[in-house]
C-alpha cells in the first residue's frame, strides 16, 4: 500500500491528524491513528474549529481568539484541552473530544488558506510534524463541484487548498458516503479518477478495538456521518435516514477509509481552486455563492437564532 511506503520513506514519527470537516470528523480519525501507532507513529489529533447549530449557535467556524482556556500556538493553531470554550460559553466538539484525547489541536479556517498553511507549518515546525492528514467523514471533500447533494463544501474547500500547498500530507474518506452528499455512484466515479491520475494511496478497515473507541468518543461528540460506520460495522446493511431527510447507504464499504494524495484532490475539487485565494472565510463563502453554490455557512446563518 502507497500508504506504507510514504510512512517508511519519510521516516515518520509524528503525525498530525485532523478532521477538516469540523464536528464529529474527529470520530473518523481514530482508524487512522490506530494503524499509524502500529508503526510506533505519536498521533495528535485535531479538529478545525467548526461544530453544528445544535452545539454552538453561532454561525460559522470559530477563530482562535475566540476561545478561552487554549494554548496558542500562532494565529490559526491553538492546543485545546477538556475546559477549552468560547468566549460566550459553549464547550465545542473540540473539548469534548479533549475529554477522550486529553488534548486538541484546533485549527482556525477563518483566515483563508493561505494564514492556515503558515500556521500548520509553525505548528509542524515547533511539534516536529512529519506528516500531516485530513480525515473527512463521507466523501464530500472529493468533489469535483458541480454535484447537486453538496451540503457542507465551505470547510472542505478550504481544508483541501491547505493540504494540497503543504509538501507532507495526505487526505483520508472515513465512511464511504455515509455524509449522504455525494451519491454512491458518484465517488465512485471521482476516487476512479484519482487512481488513474495516481492520486490514490490506499485504504484501510477498522476493527473491534477502534470500533469501542469510537463509541466511546460518540458518548462526548455529536456525530451522524462517523456514527453510520459503527453501525456498518455491527452488521447493518441498508438506507438510513439523517436529521435533515437525506438518506445514506449503509454497507460494509463504510468501515473503509481511503487515502488520497492531497494535490490529486486539489487538481479534481473546483470549490478547492476557488477558495485557495480568499483571505477570509467570508470571501471563501463569496467565491463559492458566485459559482451557484449554497455552503453550510449559508444554512447557518439563515436558521440560526442567536444575536
Amino acid at each position: 500500500m502507497e500508504l506504507i511506503r510514504i510512512i517508511k520513506s519519510l521516516g515518520v514519527k509524528k503525525v498530525l491528524l485532523f478532521g477538516m470537516g469540523g464536528g464529529g470528523d474527529i470520530v473518523g480519525t481514530v482508524p487512522t491513528a490506530s494503524f499509524l501507532k502500529e508503526f510506533g507513529v505519536k498521533v495528535y489529533h485535531g479538529s478545525i474549529v467548526w461544530d453544528r447549530i445544535v452545539v454552538d449557535p453561532k454561525p460559522g467556524p470559530r477563530a482562535i481568539e475566540e476561545l478561552e482556556n487554549a494554548e496558542i500556538v500562532n494565529s490559526t493553531v491553538a492546543i485545546a484541552n477538556e475546559s477549552t470554550t468560547t468566549n460566550y460559553g459553549v464547550k465545542l466538539t473540540i473539548a469534548r473530544a479533549a475529554r477522550v484525547f486529553g488534548e486538541v489541536v484546533a485549527l482556525d479556517i477563518t483566515k483563508g488558506v493561505k494564514k492556515l498553511v503558515e500556521g500548520l507549518l509553525d505548528f509542524a515546525e515547533k511539534y516536529k510534524i512529519d506528516l500531516i492528514v485530513g480525515m473527512d467523514s463521507g466523501g464530500d471533500a472529493l468533489c469535483m463541484g458541480f454535484e447537486s447533494g453538496i451540503k457542507s463544501p465551505l470547510a472542505d474547500s478550504i481544508c483541501v487548498a491547505t493540504l494540497s500547498k503543504l509538501e507532507n500530507s495526505i487526505i483520508g474518506v472515513f465512511g464511504f458516503g455515509s455524509d449522504g452528499e455525494l451519491r454512491i455512484e458518484e465517488l465512485l466515479h471521482n476516487i476512479s479518477i484519482l487512481m488513474k491520475n495516481k492520486g490514490f494511496l490506499g485504504c484501510l478497515a477498522f476493527g473491534e478495538e477502534e470500533y469501542r473507541q469510537m463509541i466511546e468518543l460518540t458518548k462526548e461528540v455529536i456525530t451522524e456521518a462517523s456514527m453510520l460506520p459503527l453501525r456498518a460495522y455491527e452488521g447493518r446493511l441498508g438506507l438510513e435516514k439523517m436529521r435533515d431527510g437525506r438518506t445514506v447507504i449503509v454497507s460494509p464499504l463504510s468501515t473503509l477509509t481511503f487515502y488520497f494524495d492531497s494535490e490529486k484532490v486539489f487538481e479534481l475539487n473546483a470549490l478547492a481552486k476557488e477558495v485557495e485565494d480568499a483571505d477570509s472565510i467570508n470571501k471563501a463563502n463569496e467565491k463559492l455563492n458566485n459559482l451557484g453554490v449554497f455552503t453550510e455557512l449559508d444554512y447557518e446563518r439563515a436558521v440560526s437564532k442567536y444575536d
